[in-house]
């Protein structure tokens, strides 16, 4: 018993001699002290964490333990701790997990765990991903807070961005974001910064709020998207070749019906068009003139990039080339581009970069132009379209032409096929941005930068239309011509259609613009490094700029000589004057200047705790009434609290938190020429001379729109930064809006522009990445993106209730007050106090008279977006799913189908009885449910539904895959071939876009508008344009 207690006391001893305390400290990738650094015992569940100093303290069983070091954006360190009691520990940075690096404003590169707002950053491969011709249009669902609208499938369709919300409701307002190439602004907005070839993009960082983009002042004030073009490396000189093909169709069409042909009613009617006839019998040929007309898009495109460099010299230089044609006859884009890039260091305090883009394009576009193929009659073939002589087979529309008048000859409508085969029109654009910039360190912290960038651009549009008839006139019933005695001695050419039938008789538009901007900064920064925990960064700036355009336009019409002369010189010299209309000589000159002086400073404490303040001082000739320039601040704040608390853990559950907030004001200057007079020609003046018009508005005096904003977020880390969210609540209001009111006609005008107005805008932004999972062979990411903004019109000028944007017959887009800044509004029917539709005592709905009620809203409820990728090996699969929930669009196509009774919705319905959902008044304040049927024909369709706004008004929601890439990368298999084989890299994929569209709306595709617009915008207005397209390319890509 004495020998067994003496052997566990020896072995009590032992342990207890090997146990101990050990204590360190552990610093970061700066070598500063690692306050909140993880230490524990390697396989244990618990440890301890460094404190303010960076010193831990922690028991250790043996000699054989081995102590876990980590922290987030550091690599973990294992030490084993042998006979030690001091183990200090320098922890190497680990920029993958979380201190990437991201190009900020004016340029700045910073540490993503510093920044205190909005910022979305996408490497190359993903601007690339989803392979579309313009890479702004695959921006959405990839970027929270983002929404792209496109006019359609055409490849000269216009593309629109919006970051978070529109911040003016004035139609001369661009609500879009400022581009930002290599740290300097340049012109456009989403349709020609597509035009930049997306191969040579490194980084696309999207800023969103005011705080973010502070910096730029009121050229920031819609959100900031900076473009960081790629650079050549140090080393051997590497070049890449990449070509791509692509082939499409129409993704959706509007329902089409089948079966009726045109006519009224029910009944032939000659010359008819559209689907209000009867229906088609056995001799009758059905024509899908639609399917027909929409054929199958192809486009290809190749460029070749090189790119290298040595510790002094360092280039990249790229050539592309792109043939996209589109699926309507004609419709095309041809574009070339060449982007060279070089730098040189010539030493260590001194850094040179210049860059040129050239880019040139030519075009024929097609516009918002479906409805005349979609009214065209089943029953005629509308590819008919010209007779041997070259004129207009006008027979293929109209089956009786002798009993049209004149007028309607004149009228008549002509096959969409004969315009884009013997007409001709073309777009050509040039454009060249050069930036360049100097970056001096005459100390150490201390860098002075010089940048000047000038992006000028030229276009001219030339068009020539063929004559449509003959010159002899004989297609029309001449007028009798009578002798003094009353007696017909012949006939001449109608003269009340004369003007009208010159049109047709051939025309010439030539119309060549120009514009430019030259912008030049000058920027200074300091980093003081004050002591172990405590640094700043002090941010000092100029920056001046300048636009110049002109526009010019002249034209002429009736061709005097026949055959091919299509110029301006061959036009009636009596149509060659100054007037109005296609055809008048102008000429157009504008000018505008902007200046700003701009600073920030940058505190940092240990890592933990990031302030900053920035203030902007800003000028601009569109405000030169003013008596001073305006003045704006922002201030942003975060902590780590993670690390501050010590409660993360990079082996644990929770990793990384911090939280951030921020407040700013940010101004935004007026439209241009608001403050001069405008003239026209008054008939009624005795010399017929020029007087200011009073119906154009006019401003007095003017103060920038100004934004203030304030923002909370939070970033969180769990599962070893596998899991990474971002979210993001921001609340903006937009005062001072600059409106056009009505007033007295004692002041000269009776339109006057002021600022009166306030709109508000609150939102929610989130983004999750997730690694799934990750093994030697095998990886899944995912990544979710979703946002919402509700945005609302505050206060308008008195007694008026909404700012109308387009019109599009009687729906207009309005920002409404009490109401939303993107609404709609039109005619609904008249309703009862619950909101029911007010029927009459004959079954027929009451059409309100009030012409501009609120009928919908076209801000969605949410944008949500999805992308996956999945890599086996060299093998990689890759999607994105991009949806919303919510936001009216106004189906003007529809309505259209609805009107010419092409719609095959209407189908079923038409010409029989039918009870129209509402209620009856009793006349006592009470109502009863309608229960009387009428027969659904033309005449009461037109008259109770198709005049009726509202009932166009639909639900937006779509669910859509925006692509699925399939992947392989033989660049392994290359390398195997030995050194023998040039090809070092090759990369095979096949990307189908648009393979499905879920969604109620009854159009071709809800995310949708007829063009690019200011103000309130267009987003949500389906009119006419070119469906959405499914494509289909395949692409290769060769290192060498």
């Amino acid at each position: 018993m004495k020998k067994q207690l003496f052997l566990l006391l020896f072995s009590l001893i032992t342990i207890m001699a090997q146990a101990r305390v050990v204590t360190g400290t552990v610093y970061d990738s700066d070598g500063e002290p690692a306050l909140g650094a993880s230490v524990s015992l390697k396989g244990a569940k618990t440890g301890v964490a460094t404190d303010f100093d960076g010193k831990y303290s922690i028991n250790v069983p043996n000699d054989n333990a081995v102590l876990t070091f980590s922290m987030v954006g550091h690599k973990t360190v294992f030490e084993t701790v042998g006979s030690r009691t001091v183990i200090d520990v320098n922890l190497p940075a680990n920029a993958e997990v979380l201190d990437a690096v991201v190009v900020t404003a004016m340029g700045q590169s910073q540490a993503k765990s510093k920044l205190n707002f909005g910022v979305q950053e996408l490497k190359s491969d993903e601007v690339l991903a989803g392979q579309s011709a313009n890479f702004v249009n695959s921006l959405q669902g990839k970027v929270a807070g983002v929404r792209v609208s496109t006019s359609g499938g055409s490849p000269n369709s216009a593309s629109q961005i919006v970051i978070r919300a529109i911040s003016s409701i004035n139609n001369a307002q661009s609500n879009e974001p400022l581009f930002v190439i290599d740290g300097m602004p340049i012109r456009g907005g989403g349709s020609s910064i597509g035009d930049i070839n997306p191969s040579d993009i490194e980084t696309m960082s999207v800023l969103k709020g005011a705080a973010a983009s502070a910096l730029y002042g009121q050229e920031g004030a819609n959100g900031v998207i900076i473009i960081t073009t790629k650079s050549g490396k140090e080393g051997k000189v590497n070049v890449a070749v990449n070509g791509g093909w692509e082939i499409s169709n129409t993704l959706n069409l509007p329902s089409l019906q089948k079966e009726y042909i045109g006519g009224a009613n029910g009944f032939y009617v000659a010359n008819s068009s559209g689907g209000w006839g009867p229906k088609m019998n056995s001799d009758d040929v059905y024509y899908d003139n639609v399917g027909n007309f929409l054929g199958t898009g192809f486009m290809q495109k190749y460029d070749i990039s090189l790119s290298g460099g040595n510790d002094k010299y360092s280039a990249y230089a790229s050539a592309n080339f792109m043939d996209n044609e589109g699926v309507v006859p004609k419709d095309y884009k041809k574009r070339m581009g060449v982007f060279v890039k070089g730098e040189f260091t010539p030493s260590k305090a001194m850094k040179i970069m210049l860059s040129a883009n050239f880019i040139d394009s030519k075009s024929r576009g097609f516009g918002n132009s479906m409805s005349t193929i979609y009214g065209w009659s089943i029953n005629r073939d509308m590819a008919d379209y010209r007779l041997e002589n070259g004129l207009p087979n006008w027979g293929n529309r109209y089956d009786d032409w002798d009993i049209l008048t004149n007028s309607q000859r004149v009228g008549a409508t002509l096959s969409p096929y004969y315009s884009r085969y013997m007409d001709k029109s073309r777009t050509e654009s040039s454009r060249v941005i050069i930036n360049t910039s100097i970056q001096w360190e005459p100390i150490k912290n201390l860098t002075i930068t010089g940048k000047f960038n000038y992006d000028k651009g030229w276009s001219s549009y030339e068009s020539s239309t063929v004559p449509r008839f003959t010159t002899s006139g004989k297609e029309f019933i001449f007028d009798p011509v009578y002798d003094e005695e009353g007696n017909q001695i012949g006939t001449e050419f109608p003269s009340a259609i004369k003007q009208a039938y010159d049109e047709l008789m051939g025309t010439y538009t030539f119309q060549p613009s120009r514009s430019e901007r030259a912008t030049a900064q000058l920027l200074g920064n300091y980093y003081w490094k004050i002591n172990d925990n405590f640094n700043l960064n002090f941010f000092v700036g100029g920056e001046y700029s300048e636009s110049k355009s002109y526009s010019a336009g002249l034209g002429g019409i009736h061709y005097v000589l026949d055959g091919d002369f299509y110029s301006l010189n061959n036009c009636d010299n009596e149509y060659l004057k100054y007037g109005s209309g296609d055809y008048n000589v102008y000429l157009n000159h504008a000018k505008r200047n902007k200046f700003g002086y701009f600073g920030e400073m940058r505190f940092d404490y240990r890592n933990v705790i990031q302030l900053s303040v920035t203030g902007r001082l800003d000028g601009s000739s569109t405000l030169k009434q003013m008596t001073s320039t305006y003045f704006y601040p922002s201030f942003t704040g975060g902590i780590i609290f993670s690390e501050l608390l010590g409660i993360g853990s990079s082996n644990g559950v929770f990793n990384y938190g911090k939280i951030r907030g921020n407040w700013a004001k940010v101004g935004k200057d007026a439209p241009a020429n608001q403050f001069s007079d405008n003239y026209k020609q008054w008939s009624t003046f005795p010399d017929k001379g020029f007087g200011v018009n009073s119906t154009i508005s006019k401003a007095i005096t003017l103060e920038p729109e100004m934004t203030k904003s304030w923002e909370i977020g939070a970033d969180l880390r769990f599962f070893r930064n596998r899991t990474r969210l971002d979210v993001a609540y921001y609340n903006t209001s937009v005062d001072n809006q600059i409106v056009i009111v009505r007033v007295s006609p004692a002041s000269g005008t009776i339109l006057q522009t002021r600022n009166e107005g306030c709109i508000e805008n609150k939102g929610l932004e989130l983004t999750l990445n997730q690694d799934i999972l990750s093994t030697k062979d095998f990886s899944w990411t995912a990544t979710l993106n979703f946002s919402y903004n509700r945005g609302k019109v505050v206060s308008l000028p008195e007694n008026v209730a909404l700012i109308p944007g387009g019109q599009y017959g009687d729906i207009f887009t309005v920002a409404y007050v009490g109401e939303s800044t993107t609404g709609l509004a039109g005619i609904d029917y008249e309703r009862s106090a619950a909101g029911d539709v007010i029927i009459d005592e004959n079954g027929l709905p009451k059409v309100s008279p009030v012409k501009q009620t609120y009928i919908g809203n076209r801000e969605p409820d949410c944008l949500l977006g999805l992308g996956s990728t999945f890599t086996w090996k060299d093998l990689s699969l890759s999607f994105l799913l991009d949806g919303r929930i919510g936001g009216d669009v106004a189906n003007i196509t529809g309505r259209s189908l609805y009107s010419n009774g092409q719609n095959a919705l209407l189908v079923p319905y038409r010409n029989r009885k039918v009870v129209f959902k509402g209620v009856v008044d009793n006349g006592d304040g009470t109502y009863r449910p309608n229960t009387t049927p009428v027969i659904l024909d033309q005449t009461t369709f037109n008259n109770y539904i198709y005049n009726v706004s509202s009932n166009f008004i639909e639900d937006g929601s779509y669910l859509r895959m925006s692509y699925v890439t399939l992947a392989y990368d033989f660049s392994n298999l290359m390398k195997r071939l030995g050194s023998s084989n040039p090809i070092k890299g090759l990369k095979c994929s096949l990307t189908g876009r648009n393979l499905f569209l879920l969604t109620k709306y009854t159009g071709a595709d809800p995310q949708v508008m007829p063009s690019a617009s200011n103000g309130t915008g267009s987003m949500g207005i389906d009119n006419y344009s070119v469906p959405s397209l499914r494509s289909f390319n395949f692409n290769v890509n060769v290192t060498f």
